[in-house]
């Protein structure tokens, strides 16, 4: 007859002792292979510090997106509405998409058009020209082309007040007299579609 509790205790030990040598066996290759596991790690670590790698990521040029971009421009409009007596919008036109000369795709800018009705428009142009100081680029009393800072030009009857700055250009053209309507033309800056 066969000692059952003998043959149990030897399965035992045969697992124990099976487990143990795997162990090792697992803890030696493992070991063993450990400097070739680092290796790939230490030469991304040295290459990424070579004195050739760069050291500044450069930033997007545009940080803002194109409804961003339109959303500032469309504050500084009201600004400008506001400062005219009695100003009010007027047969304002729709804003279109343009992509931005010279850049990469899905970088674009806005470009729309309005009326700003007024009761003291030469009282008002004078403060407005002295309130954007350096970002007034062009005035003038009569029709001419306006010349942009880029270069391209828009035709204007009658006086015009040229503002450019970091959030786009505004184009305000008038007639010469205390009342009646004046035009502005908004260029945004280039933004980024999203």
């Amino acid at each position: 007859m066969i000692d059952r509790g003998a043959q149990r205790e030897t399965v035992a030990l045969h697992r124990f002792t099976t487990s143990v040598l795997l162990r090792e066996t697992v803890l030696m290759r493992t070991t063993r292979f450990a400097p070739l596991l680092a290796l790939p790690l230490v030469l991304a670590a040295l290459a990424g510090c070579s004195p050739s790698a760069p050291t500044d990521v450069e930033p997007p040029k545009f940080d803002q997106s194109m409804n961003e971009v339109r959303d500032t421009a469309d504050d500084v409009v009201d600004k400008l509405v506001d400062a005219f007596p009695a100003g009010e919008r007027y047969a304002e036109a729709d804003a279109n998409a343009y992509a931005c000369s010279g850049e990469d795709d899905g970088i674009g800018h806005w470009l729309w058009a309005l009326g700003i009705t007024s009761t003291d428009i030469t009282g008002t142009i004078p403060d407005l020209q002295a309130e954007y100081g350096d970002a007034v680029t062009s005035t003038g009393t009569s029709s001419q082309d306006v010349e942009y800072s880029d270069g391209t030009t828009w035709p204007v009857t009658g006086g015009h007040t040229l503002i450019e700055d970091e959030t786009g250009s505004y184009l305000l053209s008038y007639p010469m007299s205390a009342e009646g309507v004046v035009t502005l033309r908004v260029d945004t800056a280039c933004g980024v579609l999203r």
